[in-house]
């Protein structure tokens, strides 16, 4: 976590005596700032309480979601090569949010959080205090409060991490684009606030289309079958026609009563007999063509049918991750633009004509490498029987 404090700290030195109004700054910038000041009510109120635990686990959530939700998706912003009020505004939301951060964890971290305030904020503001324990204690702004866009990107992370999920028990590619995703969620509001914030959810789960399913809507199959160390106990000689029972019984029904906890009953041979959720073993099966999950009345479906401009789009993602990997390896900073050249397998050039632009933009390129050029750095990959070779230098700056 630190080390990635004090990489954005020198990314880029920030005016922060340049202001952008809260109201002039995107969405995602206003989710931040609420989540940074309900960030510090909790950890207030758990110190005055004597709770450190409970105040470092509001301080890792913050820090979580500033890295992995609020970076990760400016990633451009931050990219910009010319300067500007969004960039400025993306700096200035996370130079506030780790400020701020590094000021909640002062007591408990004292000896990291003043190298972080020496680097991070007396590095850009000399009239800062000198050390991080002569500072104000952060107090909440109740402008920057928004528990709804809260509550909706609550919604928006909770539909992309079982995409992820259903992906991840497909076993395709992260960076292969799929055609779309059915999801179903429990209630009107969240079906809006899915609707509101697609273009996030199809960024973040590389598909091309969002579907809403109806609420009895099913893409899932579930197979009931007793756990034997608890039913076979209980029933003994009746446990075959027990399992005979679960096999012919609802399983959709009890596979939501187990998920919520919930006792449920079932007819075994006549006799209704109740079962609690540990005396079942659930199976979940995925209709074909999909790859589902499901959780708290959430349910996503990837459709996994891949044509050949998903697999050539898919394959210029992976370009652009061995580009990127290329770059590290030569030493670049984050921010260098680069001259690329990409040759391989034909695969390779029918990915490039119809995806160069893409590669190009997400890699930092301003030239592309033609005949007679010779890169400073170069390096072969391969995905199965595709093949290819990349060199970079990097480029010139101007000005």
């Amino acid at each position: 976590t630190y080390a990635f404090f004090v990489m954005y700290a020198k990314l880029d030195r920030i005016d922060v005596t340049q202001d952008v109004p809260l109201a002039e700054r995107p969405e995602i910038d206003h989710w931040a700032l609420a989540l940074l000041h309900r960030t510090v009510t909790e950890v207030t109120d758990a110190l005055e309480a004597y709770d450190v635990y409970r105040a470092g686990r509001a301080i890792e959530s913050f820090v979580d979601q500033l890295s992995n939700w609020y970076v990760r998706r400016n990633r451009r912003r931050f990219w910009k090569a010319a300067a500007g009020r969004d960039k400025q505004a993306a700096y200035l939301t996370l130079y506030e949010c780790l400020h701020t951060a590094n000021r909640l964890m002062a007591p408990i971290m004292p000896f990291i959080t003043e190298a972080v305030h020496r680097n991070l904020v007396r590095g850009v503001d000399e009239a800062a205090p000198s050390s991080v324990h002569m500072s104000d204690w952060p107090v909440p702004d109740p402008t920057a409060r928004d528990d709804a866009l809260i509550a909706e990107i609550d919604v928006v992370q909770r539909v992309v991490g079982l995409g992820r999920a259903a992906r991840n028990s497909s076993g395709v590619r992260v960076r292969q684009p799929l055609s779309r995703l059915l999801v179903r969620t429990p209630d009107e509001a969240s079906t809006a606030y899915v609707a509101r914030h697609e273009a996030q959810i199809l960024e973040e789960l590389n598909v091309k289309a969002v579907e809403m399913l109806a609420l009895d809507a099913e893409l899932v199959s579930y197979r009931i079958k007793p756990n034997l160390p608890r039913i076979g106990r209980r029933f003994g000689k009746r446990v075959p026609a027990v399992r005979d029972a679960l096999a012919s019984a609802d399983g959709n029904a009890i596979a939501a009563a187990v998920a919520a906890g919930r006792a449920f009953e079932v007819d075994v041979a006549g006799e209704t007999v109740a079962f609690g959720p540990e005396d079942v073993l659930v199976e979940s099966t995925s209709a074909e063509g999909y790859s589902s999950a499901e959780e708290g009345g959430y349910l996503v479906g990837l459709d996994t049918t891949l044509t050949e401009a998903l697999e050539r789009e898919g394959l210029a993602r992976e370009l652009v991750r061995t580009v990127q990997e290329a770059r590290k390896q030569a030493g670049l900073e984050v921010s260098d633009r680069i001259t690329l050249r990409i040759e391989g397998t034909p695969e390779v050039a029918a990915a490039l004509d119809a995806h160069r632009d893409y590669v190009m933009e997400d890699t930092l390129t301003t030239g592309w490498g033609g005949a007679g050029w010779s890169p400073a750095y170069s390096v072969e990959h391969s995905l199965g029987a595709t093949q290819w070779a990349i060199g970079l230098t990097r480029a010139e700056k101007v000005g």
